[in-house]
């Protein structure tokens, strides 16, 4: 009798602590994160440009652009921001303007600022994160030192003025345009996101002629240089329209 009890007691244990275990519930495991992107595409005309080859201007000027940069500030859909700012440099990074953690489907429109908007114009560029392209190491010298504020788009070439066959690129081109009252508005709408791996892309492109025979025409031998610097506000304001009117979706 004894033996039965204590085979008893035991089934009883088991079944006792079995009832406590606490019950293991699965973590759900987390996918690959998913990013958009947005590259640009530089062109002139229906070529693809590339940097330090030379292309004809309407006036039969050729031309050599060695530097395109812009930046594209507080990028979003409504109220959903995707990035605080992209910056494109075609020498240094090729056609990426930036890649952000988020899904294309939440972007089929897209608002921007060409430039840098003048809450974020007059910041300590070394206040921002270091992963933000604001911030001073990032800007590098698209910031000005002189002038508390960022260089919103920058276009530098050599071009050669006189079509007599000699190549003599000896006339120099240099746009730096910035400051408050230049600073242009983005709009794109109606996107589609191609999806390649975990990257929803959105393609635009930068047509460089536009950018020259836009709707004022830039004459790179009559107005080749601007720092957006008192009295050349003219040129600066250009350039700014003629590079939005410039930049569309592919």
């Amino acid at each position: 009798m004894a033996k039965i009890n204590t085979l008893g007691f035991l089934v009883l244990g088991t079944l006792f602590f079995t009832a406590c275990k606490e019950e293991v519930v699965p973590v759900p495991q987390e996918g690959p994160a998913h990013y958009v992107k947005i590259e640009v595409d530089p062109m002139f005309d229906t070529e693809v440009l590339h940097l330090d080859s030379v292309y004809n201007t309407q006036e039969g000027y050729d031309i050599k652009f060695s530097e395109i940069r812009f930046y594209m500030e507080d990028v979003r859909n409504g109220s959903t921001q995707l990035i605080d700012a992209g910056l494109f440099d075609y020498r240094a990074r090729g056609t990426v303007l930036f890649r952000a953690e988020g899904k294309g489907s939440d972007f089929g429109s897209l608002q921007a600022n060409l430039g840098v908007g003048a809450a974020n114009n007059h910041s300590d560029p070394s206040a921002f994160p270091s992963e933000s392209m604001l911030n001073i190491l990032n800007a590098n010298d698209m910031h000005w030192n002189w002038s508390p504020g960022y260089i919103f788009v920058k276009v530098e070439a050599k071009v050669d003025t006189i079509p007599d066959g000699t190549p003599l690129f000896n006339h120099n081109v240099v746009l730096h345009a910035g400051l408050d009252p230049n600073l242009q508005t983005l709009s794109f709408e109606n996107l589609t996101w191609t999806t390649t791996g975990n990257d929803d892309v959105l393609r635009l492109k930068l047509d460089m002629s536009t950018f020259l025979n836009g709707s004022q025409v830039i004459d790179v031998k009559d107005e080749p240089s601007t720092h957006s610097a008192p009295g050349q506000e003219a040129l600066t304001l250009k350039v700014m329209t003629n590079f939005k009117e410039a930049l569309t979706v592919h």
